[in-house]
This record gives structure tokens, C-alpha cells and sequence, in this order.
């Protein structure tokens, strides 16, 4: 691949690890490109408005492209793809925030389909509620040819992506490290798995660890590549209310998934639904309020929904249970026939309630959908 001198300046200053964005942004407004930026003096640099003399002499220091040069042969070592906010390739969606980053580096690859993207975000300690819905949401999205977005961090994001992948679905995830850093170490086969039916993505140089400060730059990028947000599961703290944030900055319509009231990991998105969100009880709630996601629907004739849902062994037995009653069946009738622990029932039973295949009766009792 060629680099020419503009992006190997580009790459420079993005080296620059205290150098946001916003202040990269005065820079070349000021000098007009990343080239004239490295050419100035470091008093002009620092005349420029949010430039501090420690930046300045940072900058001056980096006009040797040597540096640049490095990352990009690391980058072609692990097969990663280096672009400029300027490159064709780049993402629109990414392009039209404010704060877009001048550098993505990319592993795997960015699709025209995925413009059609869904950010799927939640707690690193989910409950089994939290985690069956994400499941469900993210294999009901993947089957229909829309790409999830998420963090990979775990929980939540891993629930996700591991979801996507079983459906061969596409998903991205968006990191808060360089690539030659694993974060979380767990997650190092799947990170493998994704660049296969999907993209790593990073703003940040390859050797940046997964400092705390990365992750709410992260979680920005994630909701600019979307269309819409949806949070699972989050306590009051938690950085998916981050993304929802920027999300709504970014004009993007925000979902939320109510849970129970007396969950810690529920507050976050409870309260979210009293701020306003969009409340997500099943995916068609989001497919019918998002234009283009309904518009695919419409015309994808590919996978019927009534054909939808494939079945687990499990919930396949379930069904047989379900399948000639008409008054609807206990839960504890469900787990005696057979044979396992209520909350593995009950995890099963709210997946296919959420897909629409049985519907909860009152006192507890499921009976199946017609």
C-alpha cells in the first residue's frame, strides 16, 4: 500500500497521545494540512487556539516521519489496514460527527452494508436476563442483515459479537487499545473471529494499552458507526450510558431495555426510559422506529421472520411441551418434566418470549404463540 507524505504526517500526529482530536481539528484549520502542521514553527503551533506549549514542542519534535513510518510497518505486519479521515474507504457515518478521529486502523474490513448497523452495549457483569436478551437481539439483527456494533468488553459486548458470528452475521467492534494489545486477554480468539466476518476497529496507535480514558473515546465511535443505540443492561455508573449520551449528541435515536426494578444492572437503562429513550422490548420495537432497518425488512425475502427463529435442543423441548396446550403451562411444570434448574427454564422461556414464540400468560404460565 502507498503512503504518501500528507497521511504519513496524518499517522505522526496521531502518535501524539495527548493531542485530541478537537485540537488536531484547529491545526488544520490553521495550516490548511497535516504536512504544513509538521512545518511550522512550534510559536506558530502554539498561537493556535487550545495549543499548549507542551503540545507545540510534541508536534515539532514529530516532523521527522521516521515514527510514522514504524507504525506503518507494524500495521502491515499484523495485516491491519491504516486510514485517513481523508481516505476513501473512511466511514461516512464516522465522518459526520464533529469529533471524528484523523487515523482508524482497521482489521478485517468495512462493508457498504454496514451502514446498516445496530450498537448493541451493556454491563461487563450481566444478569442471565441480560444476557439472553442480548443474545437474542443480536442473533434476530445478524439473521437479518444488520451489522451489530459493540466494545468487546465482557459480558454484554462479548455476548454480542460470539452471537453475530454464530448467525454469520457481521459485527464490528471498536476498541479502546492499539491492536497489538489484547483487551480483555479472553477475548483474543474472538478478536480472530471477527476480523473473519467483520472488522477490529481503533483510533488509537497499535501499541496503546486499554487505559480507563480510552474507553469513553471509544464508545463514541461505536455509536457514530450506528444507526441507533440500544443498552441491555447497565447499572446507574456504567460506560454504555456514555454511548447512549453520545448517541443522542449524534442525533441517533437511543433504545433501552427495561429490566427489573429491584436489578442493580437495571437502574442504568430504567432510568434511561424515564429520560426519554425509546423502550426495546423486542427487536421489531427498533426495526419499525428505524427507516432504513424497516425498509430492509421490506425487502429481504430471503429469510422470512416466521422462519426465524432456529431452535436450540432445549428450547426445542420446551415447545413439544407447549405445543397442544391451550391454558398455558407452569414453569414449575416446565422444569419437573424436564429435569433442570428453574433459571435455566426460566433463561429459555424469555428468549423465546422475546423472539415471539411464547407468549407469558398471568400466575406464570407460557402458552405458545399463533
Amino acid at each position: 500500500m502507498n503512503y504518501s507524505d500528507e497521511k504519513k504526517a496524518v499517522i505522526s500526529l496521531n502518535l501524539i497521545p495527548y493531542l485530541g482530536y478537537g485540537q488536531f481539528q484547529n491545526l488544520l484549520l490553521r495550516f490548511g494540512s497535516a504536512q504544513k502542521i509538521l512545518e511550522a514553527s512550534e510559536k506558530e503551533i502554539a498561537a493556535v487556539e487550545g495549543i499548549s506549549l507542551k503540545i507545540a514542542k510534541a508536534v515539532s519534535e514529530r516532523r521527522n516521519l521516521f515514527d510514522a513510518e514504524k507504525e506503518i510497518a507494524g500495521s502491515e505486519k499484523i495485516g491491519a489496514k491504516i486510514l485517513t479521515y481523508a481516505e476513501e474507504g473512511y466511514p461516512e457515518l464516522l465522518k459526520s460527527i464533529f469529533d471524528y478521529p484523523p487515523v482508524l486502523y482497521i482489521l478485517g474490513d468495512i462493508r457498504k452494508e454496514d451502514f446498516l448497523g445496530i450498537a448493541l452495549v451493556g454491563t461487563r457483569r450481566p444478569s442471565a436476563y441480560g444476557l439472553t436478551v442480548a443474545k437474542t437481539f443480536a442473533a434476530d439483527f445478524a439473521r437479518n442483515g444488520i451489522t451489530c456494533v459493540s466494545g468487546l468488553a465482557r459480558g454484554i459486548d462479548t455476548e454480542v459479537h460470539k452471537t453475530c458470528l454464530e448467525e454469520e452475521g457481521r459485527t464490528i467492534a471498536v476498541l479502546g487499545n492499539g491492536f497489538l494489545r489484547h483487551y480483555p486477554p479472553e477475548n483474543r480468539k474472538l478478536e480472530q473471529e471477527i476480523v473473519k466476518n467483520g472488522a477490529l476497529i481503533s483510533e488509537f496507535p497499535l501499541n496503546t494499552s486499554p487505559d480507563k480514558a480510552n474507553f469513553p473515546r471509544r464508545n463514541r465511535i461505536i455509536s457514530s458507526l450506528s444507526l441507533a443505540t440500544v443498552v441491555i443492561e447497565a447499572d446507574e455508573k456504567s460506560g454504555s450510558l456514555i454511548t447512549a449520551r453520545f448517541a443522542m449528541e449524534q442525533g441517533k435515536d437511543v433504545f433501552a431495555v427495561p429490566g427489573p426494578i429491584f436489578s442493580k444492572y437495571s437502574k442504568g437503562t430504567n432510568n434511561l426510559i424515564k429520560s426519554g429513550a425509546n423502550v426495546a422490548q423486542s427487536t421489531e420495537d427498533i426495526i419499525e422506529g428505524i427507516s432504513p432497518f424497516k425498509k430492509l425488512m421490506k425487502a429481504s425475502k430471503k429469510r422470512p421472520r416466521e422462519n426465524m427463529p432456529v431452535l436450540g435442543n432445549f428450547d426445542e423441548k420446551i415447545m413439544n411441551i407447549l405445543e397442544n396446550e391451550t391454558e398455558g403451562v407452569s414453569i414449575d411444570y416446565i422444569t419437573g418434566k424436564l429435569g433442570v434448574s428453574i433459571n435455566e427454564t426460566a433463561s429459555s422461556l424469555l428468549g423465546l418470549e422475546l423472539k415471539g414464540i411464547v407468549r407469558s400468560l398471568p400466575g406464570k404460565q407460557y402458552i405458545k404463540s399463533h
